[in-house]
């Protein structure tokens, strides 16, 4: 991600989270608390990691769904074999977010075109793409 890309995710940021109010959203996943700490009364803001990173599945990122209508997913890496663990909690995450209707913005080391895939998800990580082009495109634009 470019200075030019991080400079305006920030100002997007700043614009659609105006006069809202920044918390620590925690929530409660069997047991477990997962905390988005970027939260701006509905708008969630994550680095790829925070989601991707950790041993998070379906059920953690349907409670982020429910909690958030909008979402800021930054710096997106590019996937590979070593970190398809990673690229498939991601296309779960995208496929909630669809499912739900999730309006969201992303940044990339990549354009979302030129995004890599591990060999073993090549396949469903085409239709990632498809549904991020969709999702990215809803009502908020950068």
């Amino acid at each position: 991600m470019n200075q030019e890309t991080n400079f305006r995710i920030n100002k997007f940021s700043r614009t659609i989270t105006r006069n809202k109010k920044l918390s620590l959203k925690v929530l409660n996943i069997k047991g477990r608390d997962f905390e988005i700490k970027n939260f701006h009364e509905g708008i969630s803001r994550f680095n790829f990691k925070e989601l991707c990173d950790q041993n998070l599945g379906a059920e953690d990122y349907l409670k982020v769904a429910e909690n958030s209508n909008f979402i800021t997913i930054e710096k997106i890496p590019e996937f590979n074999d070593i970190n398809s663990n990673q690229q498939q909690r991601f296309i779960t995450l995208i496929d909630i977010l669809y499912d739900k209707n999730i309006p969201i913005a992303v940044t990339a080391e990549q354009s979302l075109e030129r995004l890599t895939s591990s060999r073993s998800l090549e396949k469903p990580f085409k239709r990632t793409i498809s549904r991020l082009y969709e999702l990215t495109s809803k009502n908020f634009t950068l």
